[in-house]
């Protein structure tokens, strides 16, 4: 793999073709593997492995976990992008980085499923966010590349539902081998790894030309990290905003494992089960939602309507879920968040791709743009713990509120965005 980089990458243009059907398959199919492989650990797997470990510590052995992974992923997003806005292999600037992510990716999560010790599930799993970040942000940016404004909010809508099916189909393949947490682990990550596949061989990837570009410095790699949000004052607020709604989304799925156990006293195999349930409830209003939330913002021309009906509906089955302590409360929270955030993925990639400030840095702006959706998950480990230990422990009441009011403030935040 041929990979020079410099300080800046050729100038591109905004494309203005639409792009095809098969464009659309072949990067939904790699979008839905990434999510596949790494969003079922998040949701249970990985609880499950900590729990098998040591039960007494596995709020704080999870938090570990969840937190430093969550930092490499704050890293590796924006620096692969980077890297694969400025790649001059003859495969293109995307492909290179394609595969390497879903191959180290499947290497982290054995790591993880063959782990011992605390330690080792924390390695693991920091190798498997960095590696499947780098496949995201490479995923990400073969879209900026090629899909033109005018036909953005369809397909980033399409695209978007690609999260709630990984997450569905990774926690029914844990459900199926809920007695095998290496099945559970590697199952998920290898077949991820297969559907990034056809991508490689039938994608669109832009081509850069060797020497079109200078070596990559530390003043680079700094760079690469950061999105100036006082110059592209849009672009930062679109940043808060998404922090915001995925923060609300980090406190309701991060210790939802754990909240079926100790609130409503359900055993490991009924947890499974229920993940399962829970995630099929919210991706079938997801998919009620979705798409006709794309559809109208392109109709429109704005994003921001969009954002403000998710923030209100998410907030709203937050509130379910602090105050009900059923299981019918339970999916009916799942319901009315799959509404709010089936609504919200319409334009999670789409406001952002709207208010990019340059369109050769794509990958490395969405990149950056995309820490707004890791950071809420290692900052949730930390507050968490806190939130839970109010009034003697466990209350999971105080921890969805905050996520109540966290929503509801992605919908303040948003409101300077100019453009949308």
């Amino acid at each position: 793999m041929s990979s020079t980089v410099g300080a800046s990458a050729p100038a591109a243009s905004p494309p203005a073709a639409k792009v095809p059907g098969g464009f659309v398959t072949v990067h939904f199919l790699a979008l839905f593997g990434a999510w596949l492989a790494l969003l079922a650990p998040t949701m249970i797997s990985l609880a499950v492995k900590v729990e098998d470990l040591d039960a007494s510590a596995k709020v704080s052995a999870l938090s570990w976990a969840l937190g430093l992974g969550t930092l490499v992923a704050l890293i590796a997003n924006p620096l692969f992008g980077s890297l694969s806005d400025r790649c001059t292999s003859r495969f293109g600037s995307r492909r290179p980085y394609m595969a390497l992510g879903a191959a180290g990716g499947i290497v982290g999560l054995a790591v993880v499923a063959t782990a011992h010790s605390t330690w080792q599930i924390v390695l693991g799993w920091c190798i498997a966010q960095g590696m499947y970040n780098a496949l995201v942000a490479a995923i990400y940016g073969a879209l900026a590349d090629q899909v033109p404004e005018t036909q953005m909010g369809t397909v980033s809508s399409i695209l978007a539902v690609a999260s709630p099916l990984g997450t569905l189909g990774g926690t029914y393949l844990a459900d199926v081998f809920t007695d095998s947490t290496t099945l559970m682990l590697l199952v998920p990550a290898v077949l991820g790894g297969l559907l990034v596949v056809p991508f490689l061989v039938y994608g669109r990837d832009r081509r850069i030309e060797p020497g079109s570009v200078s070596p990559f410095g530390l003043r680079d790699l700094l760079g690469s990290l950061w999105t100036n949000p006082v110059r592209h004052r849009d672009f930062g607020w679109a940043w808060l905003s998404r922090f915001m709604m995925w923060g609300s989304y980090a406190t309701a799925t991060t210790y939802l494992a754990y909240y079926l156990s100790d609130v409503l006293g359900m055993s490991s195999s009924e947890v499974t089960r229920t993940v399962f349930l829970a995630n099929l409830v919210f991706t079938v209003f997801v998919l009620l939602s979705t798409v006709p939330a794309g559809w109208i913002s392109d109709r429109i021309g704005r994003r921001k309507p969009i954002v403000l009906t998710a923030s209100v509906l998410m907030a709203t089955g937050m509130a379910v879920l602090a105050l009900g302590h059923t299981t019918a409360l339970f999916y009916v929270a799942q319901g009315v968040m799959g509404l709010g955030m089936g609504v919200y993925y319409a334009v999670d990639i789409a406001l952002p791709a709207d208010v990019l400030p340059d369109p050769a840095t794509a990958a490395k702006d969405l990149g950056v743009m995309n820490i707004a959706a890791t950071l809420p998950y290692s900052l949730i480990a930390l507050v968490g713990p806190v939130l839970l230990a109010i009034g003697g422990g466990d209350n999971y009441a105080a921890l969805f509120a905050f996520g109540a009011v966290v929503a509801l403030v992605a919908s303040l935040v948003v409101l300077p965005v100019r453009r949308r």
